[in-house]
């Protein structure tokens, strides 16, 4: 499927005319509410579990034995968390969450290119 059948085929993202009811766009709307209490939970959870962890690893850093215990973990913890926050932050500056539908259709393009290459 190339850029230009998406519009014509109601894919997402497309201007096609919705024709669903309006029953199913009130129970769309409530599944999507529902999945964003639930996503925003998790992430809170997941944010003061993280939070509370980092507290941990340094309260046993300030005793006498913390530094064997916990030092080189929490050295590792934080350097693949910092990673990852790198990438995340890297990605945004560049423009990576911008149109989240372009490299699916550039994958496809290239894989079109390529098989025109090897098999023509």
């Amino acid at each position: 499927m190339t850029h230009a059948n998406t519009a014509a085929s109601g894919a997402p993202g497309s201007h096609a005319p919705d024709r669903r009811t309006p029953e199913k766009r009130a129970e769309d709307k409530r599944v999507l509410s529902w999945m964003l209490w639930i996503f925003g939970f998790v992430i809170v959870a997941g944010a003061l579990a993280f939070g509370w962890k980092i507290y941990e690893f340094t309260y046993d850093l300030v005793n006498e034995d913390g530094l064997r215990f916990a030092g080189s973990h929490l050295l590792t913890y934080c350097l693949v968390a910092g990673g990852f926050f790198m990438l995340l932050l890297f990605s945004f500056l560049r423009g990576h969450f911008a149109d989240i539908e372009k490299p699916k259709y550039e994958l496809l393009d290239t894989e079109k290119a390529h098989d025109l290459r090897e098999f023509a």
